[in-house]
Formats: structure tokens, C-alpha cells, sequence
């Protein structure tokens, strides 16, 4: 099936010029308008009625498009949903959840019925399903997260890969030439999410150059697990005692387990970590951090949308949040 893209590469012009014609809400020359109107009855692109109908209408309602994984930890999700809410709701819009397993399914309905203004998606994957109808509709939509090929949607999140690159620098500036690199279940990586994959292959890349021996620890989600998962680890003298966490549930379980084992950090263990401001205030932790900013990456989100719909010929957008690192004297000095 021809998407806008398509038509945009036959006519020779941009994809905001193609979408310019769909909707009617800019000029075009009449030169050109002719070749987009031939580029599409060539392809059989069909103009989604949605789309069009943005030109002149609105709902003042954002979807968001909620794919959670199994594997991950819902409370982390919990916070980019209230932060992606107010963010929304300064703008003077609400926010609509679409939840179903069939997620591109959900998309093309509600952008058949004219439901929302525009999308957010979450928990974007590589090669999201969820980005096929957007793409080929070309309505206006954001991605929280960032895939290979964002399909030409404008997107946004941390710089996984940059806070990676920090943590693993601040072990090795600290002297440590190894460490149990805590992680997501194997399935989350094999479904291509897109920070958990960018996290690992960046970590793994500078400990590669940093001389930082990483051994793989993979921890469930369910707090029992987790738990059980962490004490067996800790107490295993052959495991490094320096931790490298991305993955929430282990970063909010871990007081509880150093309690268990009577262990104090950094005395006995270095931690370093990457978790939001908000689950560090909720379970107390007081790791040296990288921390996911939820808050930043929709607020960015909304912005991007709102410019979007405003202004629908704009370039498309990646952008990607700074990291910081958040000391809090968690590592200690060599192996």
C-alpha cells in the first residue's frame, strides 16, 4: 500500500508539501498540485479522511498510545503517563488512552473516526506496527522513544546512549574493572525496545573501550523475583561488587535486599544507576544516578505536537534529553 512517502519520492517534492495539498491548508502552485494529483492516482494512494479533516477541525484530545510489555515495571510507566496528562492539559487538551493489544488497529480507528488531534506514542519499539497507519496518513503524531526508522514522525526520549556512556565512565574514572551489569528480561530486549536496546549496546560499546568487564544479570519484574534474583547474585563471591542497574524494579528492590544481606554502599557495594527523579524519592534510593526525566521527554512530546499541528510543513523532529549524572557517593575507589 502507497504512503505519503511514496507519493512525496513520485512527484519529486517534500512530504509536508504532499500533506499541504491533502489538507488544502497551504498554497502550492498549481504545477505542482498537478504532479502530486498524478503521483497519487499512479500509486492508488488512498487520502485518509482523517487526516483532512484535521484542516478544519479539532478535538482538543490527544491518544496516547500505550503498548507496556510484560517485562517492564509499570509503576516507571505510571509517570510518564500523569507528567504526559498535565503536560496536555496546560496546552488545553485532554489526553485519551488507547490500550488495546492491536495497538495499529486502535490508531486507525480512532484516526477514521477523527477521535483525537493527534497521537503519543509509548513504548515505541523497533519496527512499531503502531507507526504504520500514521505513516501512511500522514497525521500528526510523536513518538516517545526512538526507533531505527522513525517512519518520518517527529520523536523524542533520553539519550539512552548517552547516559549509558556516563555511568559506565564514571565506574571507570572510579577505578572499577568490573561490574554485574543489572538488566531488563532477555524478552524486552527481543522485543525491541527501543531504551533498553540503545542503553545495552552503548554500555556495552564504551566498557569495550574503558577496559569495564560487564557480567550480565537479567532480573524479572515482579518484586519477589526481583528480590530472590538480587540476593542470589550479591551473595555469589565469584560477581563482581560493583552494580550497573537499568532496570527499575532491581533499582526500587535493591535497599531491601542490601538490608537483608547487611550490606552498606559504598563500603561494600557500588551502585551506579539509571531510574526517574520520582521512583529515587518514592524507594529512597541514594545511588549515583543518571535519571530518566519523564517529566522532560513529554513535556517535550506535547510541545513537538503542538508545533506540529500548528505548523504541519515543519522538518521533522529528533530530539533527544540530555542526561545528567546525579552524584550521591554510591561508588567506591577500585576494584
Amino acid at each position: 500500500m502507497a504512503t505519503i512517502g511514496d507519493v512525496a519520492r513520485e512527484a519529486g517534492v517534500s512530504r509536508s508539501t504532499v500533506s499541504s495539498v491533502l489538507t488544502g491548508r497551504k498554497f502550492v502552485s498549481p504545477e505542482t498540485k498537478t504532479r502530486i494529483e498524478a503521483a497519487i492516482a499512479k500509486l492508488g494512494y488512498s487520502v485518509n479522511a482523517g487526516a483532512r479533516a484535521l484542516a478544519t477541525s479539532r478535538t482538543m484530545t490527544y491518544g496516547v498510545v500505550v503498548r507496556f510489555h510484560e517485562a517492564e515495571f509499570s509503576p516507571a510507566l505510571a509517570t510518564y503517563l500523569v507528567a504526559l496528562a498535565d503536560a496536555a492539559r496546560e496546552q488545553g487538551y485532554s489526553v485519551v488512552l488507547l490500550t488495546e493489544h492491536d495497538g495499529a488497529a486502535a490508531v486507525q480507528r480512532a484516526i477514521a473516526a477523527r477521535q483525537v488531534d493527534g497521537f503519543i506514542l509509548l513504548n515505541v519499539v523497533d519496527g512499531d506496527p503502531r507507526l504504520d497507519p500514521i505513516s501512511r496518513s500522514g497525521y500528526p503524531a510523536v513518538l516517545v522513544g526512538m526507533p531505527e526508522d522513525t517512519r518520518g514522525i517527529d520523536a523524542v526520549d533520553l539519550d539512552f546512549a548517552g547516559a549509558a556512556t556516563m555511568l559506565v565512565d564514571h565506574l571507570a574514572d572510579s577505578g572499577r574493572r568490573e561490574a554485574v551489569f543489572v538488566r531488563w528480561p532477555e524478552e524486552l530486549y527481543a522485543s525491541g525496545s527501543t531504551y533498553a536496546t540503545r542503553f545495552e549496546r552503548a554500555a556495552h560499546r564504551r566498557a569495550a573501550e574503558r577496559g569495564l568487564r560487564l557480567v550480565h544479570l537479567p532480573v524479572p519484574v515482579g518484586p519477589e523475583q526481583v528480590r530472590a534474583t538480587l540476593r542470589t547474585a550479591l551473595r555469589d563471591p565469584e560477581n563482581p561488587r560493583t552494580l550497573l542497574i537499568h532496570n527499575d524494579a532491581a533499582a526500587a528492590m535493591l535497599p531491601f535486599v542490601l538490608h537483608d544481606l547487611g550490606l552498606d554502599v559504598p563500603a561494600d557495594l557500588s551502585v551506579v544507576s539509571l531510574h526517574s527523579a520520582e521512583l529515587a524519592r518514592l524507594y529512597v534510593l541514594s545511588y549515583d544516578a543518571v535519571e530518566s526525566e519523564p517529566t522532560a521527554v513529554v513535556q517535550a512530546a506535547v510541545e513537538m505536537l503542538g508545533k506540529r499541528l500548528a505548523s504541519p510543513d515543519t522538518p521533522v523532529q529528533k530530539r533527544l534529553v540530555v542526561p545528567h549524572l546525579e552524584r550521591k557517593g554510591s561508588v567506591g575507589t577500585g576494584d
